[in-house]
């Protein structure tokens, strides 16, 4: 048998609840906007703690600062991330030395 097994199912930044898993491993970013997916509510994660999985690090959860809103739909949680969309869409970054 293995020592250990990683179990990688995505994100949970659309999971709001204060009972789900944002809110027991990081109730302070309970209402943030995500980049994540509708979808990204850590199905996967809530399946392998069912299954007796110990979870390690669940506080760690990542942000990105430059999500795009969408004029038509503001108050949507889920935003674009601007410089993957920017660079999509033929962006070029530069800094002051450039």
């Amino acid at each position: 048998g293995a020592d250990a097994v990683v179990l990688a199912t995505g994100g949970f930044g659309c999971c709001q609840d204060e009972d789900g898993l944002m809110g027991r491993f990081r109730p302070d970013l309970l209402g943030t906007p995500t980049t994540n997916g509708h979808f990204a509510k850590g199905d996967g994660v809530l399946l392998g703690e069912e299954l007796g999985a110990e979870l390690v690090d669940m506080d760690k959860v990542q942000l990105h600062p430059t999500g795009f809103i969408d004029p038509s739909d503001p108050s949507n949680p889920t935003k674009y991330l601007a410089p993957e969309a920017l660079r999509g869409s033929g962006g070029i970054l530069v800094n002051s030395d450039d």
